[in-house]
């Protein structure tokens, strides 16, 4: 799913429409109309406001993987996807323990430009793993919140204060 049929289908699951959502975002229907059908980019200020408006994780995901070029998770939405809580929490188990074994696996000792060939896989194999890792834990935390009502937004504001508070990042403006 893209940012624009994110935006099309909470837009719907709220029942509201076009014109009531450009009210609230200050922008004309016709740019709800653009963004929906990916005619145009959706800016980052009426990302954030729609973030703030809808508090969806999914949204969250698809902005993130669309604007980091899809370098981040999106919403697994295919027809093997099971995306029950407790199916999403076996998964995550799962992925987890292969992640796990799949970096116990790996030798990091030599320095880069030493490895073998056999190596190189064996670190490409951990990162695979550890990336669906990502995604299944990101997708356990997005049902979670969904479910039992956590603002997804307040979760991840809380994490950031905490790693902030622990000096493990800057303050940012």
């Amino acid at each position: 799913m893209a940012v624009g049929k994110a935006i099309k289908a909470l837009r719907r699951e709220q029942d509201l429409s076009q014109l009531q959502l450009s009210f609230d975002l200050n922008v004309s229907r016709e740019s709800i109309s653009a963004y929906e059908t990916e005619r145009a980019k959706v800016p980052q200020d009426i990302s954030r406001s729609l973030m703030e408006k809808f508090d969806n994780p999914f949204y969250a995901m698809e902005v993130a993987h669309d604007y980091t070029g899809g370098s981040w998770v999106s919403k697994l939405d295919g027809d093997a996807v099971d995306l029950h809580r407790s199916t999403v929490k076996d998964k995550t188990l799962e992925e987890l323990d292969e992640a796990l074994e799949s970096i116990r696996g790996v030798r990091l000792s030599a320095k880069p430009k030493y490895i073998q060939e056999h190596e190189k896989h064996q670190l490409e194999e951990a990162i695979i793993q550890a990336i669906d890792a990502i995604i299944a834990l990101t997708h356990f935390v997005a049902i979670i919140c969904i479910e039992y009502g956590f603002s997804w937004l307040k979760m991840w504001k809380k994490q950031h204060a905490k790693l902030r508070s622990k000096g493990y990042i800057k303050r940012r403006s």
